[in-house]
């Protein structure tokens, strides 16, 4: 389990005098207690009977720096120009105060926090919020079928589902709703429309501003001609940022209403981002195929 340390970054040994040491291998001797590379601690400060170090990461491993304090102690021990009292001790805040834990205790806290986050994880996986996108819904040209339907469908497959609200067409917009979903702890987040090729559509791109490698499979592919489709075609998008699952379904309805019985057939089932992607476009695809048999390439990523 990570934990975040939430800007508590230093620790500091008290009981430790230096002469002529060097602080690089003290560092590196830290570091190497923790199971850190030599680069990702740092000394910051020297005072008499004091060394205060610098953790250079924001997300660390429970397991290794709970009850890490006789380790970093031996090997600071080891190190040149060191000298270490008889009652020198680690001292921290926040999550690196574990450090001073004994390892009985360690062990301890480190399996009730696996717990609580797992958890913690499992309660945020069932927190879905909806978004509906478009110009056209906005001014009520058109009515929003699609979120009332994933909300009632999400329920019934035992999400808290929540509507987020309508997005304009624009990338900026959509990343920001995305982003401050996120921020609210929902574990999953559903957009419709603004998956086609003409130039009002950003769901696709605001995934991927997110999550650089979403999956994102084709359901259409076409030459654009830059009046009506400026982009290669229709495609849908599935991509994660931390513990939460975006995805990114068609407008239309019928669409919608296939791709959220494949998302939720496909999280049932612990498909992963890709093969949850393909799972969703193959059945829309399917759709095309047989109701079209045509408007272009039908095909996948």
């Amino acid at each position: 389990m990570e934990w975040n340390l939430l800007e508590k970054t230093t620790f500091w040994v008290e009981g430790a005098e230096l002469d002529s040491a060097n602080l690089d291998d003290t560092a590196a001797a830290a570091a190497a207690a923790l199971g850190f590379d030599p680069g990702e601690i740092m000394v910051v400060d020297v005072q008499p009977g004091i060394i205060a170090f610098d953790v250079l990461k924001k997300n660390i491993a429970a397991e290794s720096v709970a009850g890490k304090a006789r380790e970093i102690l031996g090997n600071l021990g080891g190190v040149p120009g060191i000298s270490l009292h008889p009652g020198a001790s680690v001292h921290s805040e926040g999550v690196l105060g574990l450090i001073a834990l004994d390892p009985q205790a360690a062990r301890e806290v480190v399996s009730r926090s696996a717990e609580m986050g797992q958890a913690v994880a499992d309660a945020v996986a069932r927190r879905a919020c909806v978004f509906s996108t478009g110009s056209e819904v906005i001014s009520g040209k058109i009515e929003d079928t699609n979120s009332p339907y994933l909300v009632k469908t999400l329920t019934e497959a035992g999400f808290r589902t929540e509507f987020g609200g309508i997005i304009p067409d624009s990338t900026p917009a959509t990343v920001s709703a995305l982003e401050a979903a996120l921020m609210r702890g929902f574990g999953l987040i559903i957009t419709t429309g603004g998956v086609g090729a003409e130039s009002k559509d950003h769901s696709v791109e605001a995934v991927l501003k997110l999550d650089p490698h979403a999956a994102t499979p084709w359901i259409l592919k076409f030459t654009p001609d830059m009046k009506r489709h400026h982009k290669e075609g229709v495609r849908i998008a599935v991509g994660r940022a931390g513990i939460c699952r975006i995805v990114s379904l068609p407008g239309p309805h019928a669409e919608v209403r296939l791709g959220g019985w494949a998302l939720i057939e496909g999280l049932k089932a612990g498909l992963d981002d890709a093969a949850l992607a393909e799972s969703i476009a193959s059945v829309i695809r399917e759709r095309w195929l047989n109701h079209t048999g045509k408007g272009g390439s039908v095909h996948g990523q």
